[in-house]
């Protein structure tokens, strides 16, 4: 496969850096090692913590959703690409709902539905208890996110049933580590189609201008000659003629 713009290449592959870092580092942090503690309250916010880490991963799973399209050229004639290309794109749709709502669960409706579904957010128990209390709201901010992608016939759209999220979190954890390693393991190879078309240029042509490069080169020229004529000026000059070598990659010192 070859493409003729080379910006294309520059363009995906910074896409596939951005993507596959934050990705990585909110993954990091969501699937790491589960807390344990005899510290109900710690318990509690390190529930809560994760539904905050769950909102941010969103973020860059919704824009490799979004990019998807830009990365199809990379699939053709690779039919496990083409494979992973297509799972992506049906299980991000659901990433993408997750993110619309529990980015607008202020709205008056999702706070209606999180009251709704969950009248233990203020029940006596949580009235007393702010830990309690923020375990629910986060609880139900989840169960409404999820459980409201529905097919045409009314299911949900993703397990094919409703789920509690406190009671069934392993059947959507199962489902976000798979995409998220799948998301890693695409980008990853997509960035290894990508990286061998890609022209690096030297760092001093795309740190210097044509007539800057010309400038340096015979300020120099003048350096040498007046060397050359008192040698006197070597230990003073010196330091200028190497810090100009250096900006056409020329290292003067052994």
């Amino acid at each position: 496969m070859a493409i003729e713009d080379n910006k294309k290449y520059k363009r995906d592959f910074l896409r596939t850096v951005i993507l596959l870092k934050e990705i990585k580092f909110f993954s990091d942090h969501l699937f790491k090692e589960q807390y344990r503690s005899n510290d109900t309250v710690a318990m509690l916010q390190k529930h809560i913590d994760n539904q905050i880490y769950l909102k941010y991963d969103f973020i860059p799973l919704n824009l490799l959703r979004e990019s998807l399209d830009r990365f199809s050229i990379y699939c053709k004639d690779n039919p496990e690409l083409t494979a992973q290309f297509k799972r992506l794109k049906k299980d991000l749709d659901f990433v993408n709902h997750l993110r619309n709502k529990v980015g607008a669960h202020l709205s008056d409706e999702a706070l209606d539905k999180m009251i709704q579904w969950n009248p233990d957010i203020y029940n006596e128990n949580a009235g007393t208890n702010s830990a309690v209390q923020e375990y629910q709201i986060y609880r139900a901010m989840m169960d409404v996110a999820i459980n409201s992608y529905l097919d045409e016939k009314g299911r949900q759209k993703q397990f094919g049933m409703e789920i509690d999220f406190e009671l069934e979190s392993k059947t959507f954890y199962t489902y976000l580590l798979n995409t998220v390693r799948l998301a890693i393991r695409f980008l990853e190879e997509i960035q290894n189609i990508i990286r061998p078309n890609i022209k690096y240029i030297k760092q001093f042509e795309s740190a210097l201008s044509k007539e800057e490069r010309s400038d340096y080169l015979k300020e120099a020229i003048q350096i040498a000659l007046e060397i050359e004529n008192d040698p006197s000026k070597k230990e003073t000059l010196l330091p200028r003629m190497t810090e100009i070598l250096r900006m056409f990659g020329i290292d003067s010192e052994p």
